[in-house]
């Protein structure tokens, strides 16, 4: 059984009282900080830890509240489009005076660098530059799939769809890029992104081209149009361009093509034939025209392009939802702490250096049903191929979303199956660990060991959402603690 314990922060609360939960429950302050494609912003939250019942010893996020919201920055770039640091930190540090708030009394937090800004040179020391120290925040550069689940989360859709068992779209209209996640019954089935975005063409207040990306290039000549920076687009041009990319956003949602090639950011359309779709829940910043929030311009296609959204998802009877939060979507969900025990039937090499710390989880789903072996490496091959580039030679884990195994045969093929997958990898695509809901740790480490030397962890609960740090095994008990940093969206 694993063991869970609840890290206690100085400046936590404790005591607090919640319906229907039970045992200590501590206060912890989250920061966020969103670097995207048009934006940049920070979002304060107090998040509320505990047990829910006296049967699931599993600390949780029972509330979440709002302490404070940074002012909506433009994201800066340099000429040479690398990301400006001095105007992110001064928005940091006048945010976290505004809120009253000094560092030191954050417990936990994410910096998170997404869309186009993700695709940057100095993308990731942008990310470590606000990370205040090494191991407590959760920095990452967020490519598409890892965005499109965050959105999905950070705009409700999920919570919405599990609790009225439903099945949801979650469209996340950004700045460079729009991700898509179809959800069923709270769960993110099947996500795609797109090259559609309101400042894939960005101007002055004159009309006059500042900011010309490849894609608004591509519809541009769509529409038979050949401009280039420094020249004149009409508002009937600007009406025109959002015209063709919400008819080609919603092409894709119904047929599975594109307008044309490289359309999907993630290679293909991943998210299959739809099936009925009871809601449609925006988010991102041009969701804030969608849901007629905004009307400020500024300086790009958002105006016209969540008009021109909206009216196509009317005309094609698609049902929208409101959502709960916006152009903060991916933001909400900071960091929270979480520290598991492994079990005691684990494998760690003598040659492993421990602690390793900031380890992102990418999780394969399996099941015991013949033949274990080929589903297994068919399961990993999958779930690492799909990765996005952003995040390709970082180090990370790979989790095991299973049932409760049927007996040790089936687990040495699983074994089989995770030395079939790992074989066809570059030594940079392999995990640096696996891990295990089940105690199987020990038997799977010990049939990869004579050709991999990969510690093995079991009895720990992971999703594609976490990051998590491995600390030294515990003298004369044969655990390991593992902090798991979740990006957290509520309960």
């Amino acid at each position: 059984m694993t063991i869970l314990t609840h890290e206690h922060h100085g400046h936590g609360e404790h005591g607090h009282d919640h319906e229907g939960a039970v045992g200590p429950h501590t206060h912890l302050t989250s920061v966020g900080i969103d670097i995207g494609s048009s934006t940049s912003h920070l979002m304060f939250s107090q998040l509320l830890i505990g047990y829910p019942s006296v049967l699931q010893r599993k600390p949780i996020v029972l509330e979440r509240n709002v302490i404070a919201r940074s002012p909506i920055l433009l994201t800066p770039f340099s000429g040479d489009w690398h990301i400006e640091a001095e105007p992110l930190r001064e928005l940091v540090d006048e945010t976290f005076q505004a809120a009253g708030l000094s560092r030191e009394e954050i417990d936990t937090g994410a910096v998170i660098i997404t869309g186009e800004a993700a695709r940057r040179d100095n993308a990731q020391k942008i990310a470590e530059l606000f990370s205040d120290e090494a191991g407590r925040f959760v920095c990452a550069t967020a490519g598409p799939t890892l965005e499109t689940i965050m959105a999905a989360h950070g705009s409700g859709a999920v919570l919405h769809s599990r609790d009225q068992g439903i099945t949801l779209l979650n469209i996340d209209v950004g700045g460079g890029t729009t991700k898509i996640s179809l959800i069923v019954n709270g769960k993110i089935r099947a996500t795609t992104a797109v090259n559609i975005g309101a400042r894939l063409i960005a101007h002055d207040s004159t009309n006059i081209i500042v900011r010309l990306e490849k894609a608004g290039r591509r519809f541009l000549s769509d529409l038979g149009q050949n401009l280039d920076l420094g020249q004149n687009i009409s508002n009937d041009l600007k009406a025109r361009l959002a015209d063709r990319m919400a008819s080609g956003l919603f092409d894709a949602l119904t047929t599975g093509t594109g307008p044309w090639a490289e359309f999907f950011i993630t290679g293909a359309a991943t998210l299959g034939e739809l099936p009925s779709i009871d809601g449609v829940l925006f988010s991102g910043g041009v969701s804030e025209y969608i849901y007629s929030r905004e009307t400020q311009a500024f300086g790009d296609l958002g105006p016209e392009l969540g008009r021109a959204i909206r009216h196509e998802a009317e005309r094609r009877t698609f049902n929208i939802l409101d959502a709960g939060e916006g152009i903060r979507a991916t933001v909400i969900g900071a960091s929270q702490y979480t520290v598991q025990l492994s079990g005691e039937t684990i494998f760690i090499p003598e040659s492993m250096t421990l602690p390793a710390r900031n380890l992102r989880v990418f999780v394969a789903e399996s099941d015991w049903q013949a033949p274990v072996l080929e589903k297994t490496a068919v399961a990993v091959a999958r779930t690492l191929g799909e990765r996005d580039p952003e995040v390709r030679g970082a180090p990370f884990v790979l989790a095991f979303s299973t049932p409760p195994f049927t007996g040790y045969g089936a687990v040495q093929e699983m074994a089989r199956g995770i030395d079939r997958a790992l074989e066809n990898l570059p030594a940079d695509d392999r995990p640096v660990a696996l891990v295990f809901v089940h105690n199987i740790g020990q038997v799977v480490g010990g049939m990869l060991s004579s050709k991999w030397n990969m510690p093995c962890i079991d009895e720990v609960s992971l999703s594609e959402l976490d990051f998590i740090d491995i600390g030294e095994v515990v003298e004369s008990e044969g655990f390991v603690p593992v902090v798991i940093k979740s990006l957290t969206f509520g309960v």
